[in-house]
């Protein structure tokens, strides 16, 4: 009786970001190893529906379609996984700490790989951090990828 990987469902948060890339990196590579599926979770923070009504309430220089950045993300983001590490792609509009965490919970996540940003222990106390709430609030492991500078 074949048992499954203790890491087969590796979540990596993707928003386009040095960061975030790195983390895909890592993920891809345990991934390969572990025989894991990879998820890529982009939560926007607007898409049509949070923009509806007769006159748009934010301009086009900030709401770009967001299927259009997300397909750009996914890409750039699969593009760095091996060739042989199976892949999903899932798109949500949210807050996106809030929807990492759900999206753990609903997909039975056994790992998240995420992007760590370089900020002192006093901005990121001052000003929040997704990568903080992950860590503090997730129901799975979480590793934190660094860039490499």
């Amino acid at each position: 009786m074949e048992q499954e990987p203790k890491y087969a469902r590796i979540l990596v948060p993707v928003d386009g970001s040095r960061e975030s890339l790195c983390a895909v990196r890592l993920a891809g590579e345990m991934a390969r190893v572990m025989h894991a599926t990879v998820y890529f979770l982009y939560v926007s923070p607007f898409d049509k529906r949070t923009d509806e009504g007769e006159v748009a309430w934010l301009p086009e220089s900030v709401v770009r379609p967001a299927a259009e950045e997300a397909h750009e993300i996914f890409s750039a983001s699969a593009a760095l996984l091996p060739d042989v590490v199976m892949s999903e792609r899932v798109h949500r509009t949210g807050v996106p700490a809030d929807q990492i965490l759900c999206f753990i919970d609903e997909e039975h996540i056994d790992l998240v790989v995420i992007g760590g940003r370089k900020h002192s222990r006093m901005s990121g106390f001052l000003l929040g951090s997704v990568t903080q709430t992950v860590l503090e609030h997730a129901h799975s492991s979480v590793m934190v990828a660094g860039s490499a500078d």
